[in-house]
This record gives structure tokens, sequence and C-alpha cells, in this order.
């Protein structure tokens, strides 16, 4: 299917950040895990919501306006997916207490 506005290309990037959060509680769900601390966070979620709108962003800055549906899914999906490992790769592991919530928490999932 072919997208031909900068909006439907971005949504569908977008959407694409946000199955990845699907999935990731999928798996949480499927593991029987204890929900982790951050679940409870508006900090967590804020991130959240900015990672799916970063897949949208990314989508929109490689295709523009006229993208195929599935490719801008792709894009949308990876994003977060690069940025988590960027992020778990330059971050150092520091003293920090037991409550304490940082952005490199959000990727270490």
């Amino acid at each position: 299917m072919s997208l031909t506005s900068m909006l439907t290309v971005f949504a569908v990037g977008a959407l694409g950040g946000a199955l990845l959060e699907l999935v990731h509680w999928w798996n949480l769900r499927r593991r029987n895990v204890k929900f982790p601390n951050y679940a409870k966070s508006p900090f967590y979620w804020c991130v959240t919501i900015l990672m799916a709108l970063a897949g949208g962003a990314v989508a929109v800055f490689y295709f523009g306006d006229q993208a195929e549906a599935m490719v801008a899914l792709h894009v949308g999906l990876a994003t977060p997916l690069i940025l988590q490992k960027l992020t778990t790769t330059m971050a150092s592991p520091g003293a920090r207490s037991a409550n304490e919530l940082r952005l490199v928490d959000f990727f270490t999932w």
C-alpha cells in the first residue's frame, strides 16, 4: 500500500514505534514477570510516546510524503531499537539509589 501524504507516513511510522512497546509488554506478560516499577512512572510513558513519535519523524525524514506502508512501519519500528542500542552502548553504569529512575532505564528492557 502506498502512502501519499506526510501525515500518513508519520502515522504509520509512529504506529511502528508503538508496536515495539506493545511487544515489550506482551513479552513481560508471557514471562509472568512482575511489572517493573517504571510502569507507574509518567516519565516512562512520556518517553514511550516520544519514542513512537520519533519513529514517525524518522519515517518522514526518510520518505517525505511518499512511502510504502510496510517500509514506513519498519522504519518506525527500527527507530526506538536503534536509539535503545545507542543509549545502552554509550551509557556508563554508575552508582545510584534503587528508586532512582534514569532515561537509560527505559532502554534496558
